[in-house]
């Protein structure tokens, strides 16, 4: 069977057709995506000193993200190299890993220590070691890639770092306890695009976000299929702003002030998708601190100084529909200039799937001329 044929059409100025939400495009996305790109898997706290580790996936494949006895940050397979049982659950401190069926034992390295039961001659320890993965920190966001060759996360996320360093947000503390998870019944591009957009605010949260971030005050400062920069007014008096950051495939984030709340994606299925919110703030710890406790409908809300009512049911209501309406066919529409960062997704998704070479990093007015132009010609 040709892979490329199962890969669902992509054209990055139009919605993506419902073929993308179903069980044939599962496989084709985690080979070509998530086994393929940086993974946004925990933040840098959960994995702050010597020994800590923390038992994640990337797509399909476990893996274990660390800190090495001599700091370094890294990530293993989370199956062992006898007969694949998982390693590792939750999270943790070791200097080592021990299987828990056959008690076969990995040094942070991945190099196999201990076969119990057996002689030098029977098992060829350096053909035993646990495979190590790509593993790196961008302001305090641990990203994980199965792929050796993918660029280094700086070079990735060049054109954001100043809109990013100017936001503080070096100086923000994760909350790993106010940390919550669920699952949706959708598929994971119809969430994170969901999260990335602010065109559906009036419309889906009409009494909870748009009142703070209105629609309208919504706009675009940089981007490309690597990552993108929204920008609005926040708060009923438009005294403050929120930065928006989309970084593909999974992790979508808002600064406002002295805060950042982030939701990460992970498919599950086609149709299903873990969904997990946290964020951070400059105070050490969520008891200090007095303002918004229902963000997200969880403690994750006391890390954001948001007064908003709880948003995240109205998302998760439109996203299952969506994926309730991917049994059908529909010519996809022309997406709206206040949908850009969506574009710019869909041009990730067309070179992950498609090797379409993407624009290069373009801001708002460049953007305002160049898919005028394209929209023109596309008619």
């Amino acid at each position: 069977m040709n892979a490329m044929s199962d890969r669902y059409p992509i054209d990055p100025l139009r919605a993506l057709p419902t073929s993308a939400y179903r069980p044939a495009s599962h496989q084709v996305d985690l080979d070509a995506i998530w086994h393929r790109d940086w993974v946004f898997v925990a933040t840098a706290d959960q994995v702050a000193e010597p020994g800590d580790w923390v038992a994640v996936t990337v797509g399909a494949q476990p893996v274990i993200v660390l800190r090495r006895q001599d700091g370094e940050l890294a990530a293993l397979s989370n199956l062992c190299a006898h007969r694949g049982t998982l390693l590792a659950e939750g999270a943790g401190s070791a200097k080592r890993f021990q299987c828990p069926y056959h008690a076969w034992t990995f040094s942070d390295t991945g190099r196999l220590l201990a076969a119990p039961y057996t002689r030098p001659a029977d098992v060829e320890r350096e053909a035993h070691c646990l495979p190590s993965y790509r593993a790196e920190q961008w302001h305090g966001l641990v990203f994980v890639s199965l792929d050796p060759e993918v660029p280094s996360l700086a070079t990735r996320f060049a054109h954001l770092e100043s809109l990013v360093v100017d936001a503080g947000i070096a100086e923000l503390r994760h909350w790993t306890a106010e940390r919550a998870q669920e699952t949706w019944e959708a598929n994971w591009k119809l969430v994170i695009a969901n999260a990335m957009e602010s065109y559906h605010l009036f419309k889906v949260h009409p009494e909870t976000l748009e009142p703070y971030s209105p629609t309208a005050g919504a706009h675009y400062i940089v981007g490309s299929a690597d990552g993108t920069a929204t920008a609005g007014p926040y708060g009923q008096d438009g005294a403050d702003r929120y930065l928006l950051l989309s970084l593909p495939p999974n992790f979508v984030g808002v600064i406002v002030g002295d805060s950042l709340a982030w939701q990460a994606v992970r498919p599950l299925s086609a149709d299903r998708s873990l969904i997990v919110t946290g964020g951070a703030h400059t105070s050490p710890s969520p008891s200090t601190r007095t303002g918004l406790r229902r963000w997200a409908g969880s403690a994750a809300a006391k890390a954001v100084d948001w007064a908003v009512p709880d948003f995240l049911p109205e998302d998760r209501m439109i996203c299952e529909r969506g994926q309730r309406a991917a049994t059908g066919e529909f010519t996809p529409g022309t997406l709206v200039p206040m949908e850009q960062v969506v574009a710019d997704f869909h041009h990730y998704l067309d070179r992950q799937l498609h090797r379409v070479e993407p624009p290069p990093v373009r801001t708002s007015a460049e953007i305002g001329i160049a898919e005028a132009d394209a929209r023109v010609a596309a008619r």
